[in-house]
């Protein structure tokens, strides 16, 4: 898996002159994979900053949940997927291909176009991602001014619907995004989790916005130790994420400690008061 994923990170950046960094992330389980336990790539900026998370699919693992802080007030957004379970489905064979179309051009113009008509028509049919991450499912959620997460984009919605046409968008590099917190979900088309190691399912996703950019971010994804363990268990109460957060599910559990604790404070407060009042009273 170790190499497939190389393979994937080397196809998903290419060549770049770009200053690069790198730091890493470490997985989520299941029960602990919520907004207020997102990944946070980084500052998503016009034509400054292109970010890369590497991450897998694994048999604790369903879904992965990054986000970004999106700093330029407008501009257009570009955000892509694309999976490899093995070293060959990585391989550059572009510049092959367009001497075989050059080819085809010169000696079978007729033929060549007849063909690419047909191509065009099939990839029309084709959801989103069936090109580059076949069976798999791409969510963005904005943040709006009540701080909730608000979908906006979805490869598993309707054909025809906004949020469809607004993944193609981002898909091509053509949606129009302004400043704001956005959150990207990965997730099998199925919702399901991989049942044995050959499985798993590796992952480049990319997010940019702008035709340029002066730095490369990669985020490489480590498995966590209930993972390894193959154990899925919830985050101790004393830990937090990589931004300081508790999980959704602890500061739920804590505030209703805290509501607990606050109930007995006033029932024991009401029980003095009521003890006060009865020895002072004539009746």
């Amino acid at each position: 898996m170790s190499s497939s994923v190389d393979s994937l990170k080397n196809a998903a950046l290419g060549t770049s002159e770009a200053k690069y960094w790198e730091k890493s992330l470490t997985d989520m389980n299941n029960v602990d994979e919520t907004f207020a336990n997102a990944r946070d790539l980084g500052y998503t900026r016009l034509n400054y900053s292109r970010l890369t998370a590497i991450g897998k699919l694994a048999t604790l693992d369903k879904v992965d949940i990054y986000k970004t802080n999106v700093v330029s007030n407008r501009g257009k957004l570009a955000i892509s997927l694309r999976t490899a379970t093995d070293d060959e489905k990585v391989l550059d064979l572009s510049e092959y291909e367009s001497y075989l179309d050059s080819l085809k051009k010169e000696l079978d113009p007729e033929g060549y176009a007849k063909e690419q008509e047909e191509k065009k028509a099939e990839e029309a049919k084709q959801k989103s991602l069936d090109i580059t991450a076949p069976g798999m499912r791409l969510e963005v959620y904005a943040t709006n001014k009540q701080g909730k997460q608000v979908l906006i984009a979805d490869s598993a919605a309707e054909e025809g619907s906004k949020e469809r046409e607004a993944l193609e968008q981002m898909l091509i590099g053509e949606y129009e995004a302004s400043k704001g917190e956005y959150y990207i979900k990965v997730s099998r088309e199925d919702g399901s989790v991989a049942k044995k190691e050959k499985d798993e399912t590796a992952y480049a996703m990319q997010i940019q916005m702008g035709d340029s950019y002066k730095h490369d971010y990669v985020a490489m994804e480590q498995v966590s130790q209930e993972s390894k363990s193959g154990k899925e268990v919830k985050v101790p109460l004393s830990s937090t994420d990589s931004s300081g957060n508790l999980s959704a599910v602890n500061a739920l559990q804590i505030q209703a400690t805290r509501y607990q604790a606050t109930a007995q404070m006033l029932q024991v407060g009401y029980l003095n008061m009521a003890d006060i009042y009865s020895k002072y009273s004539k009746y």
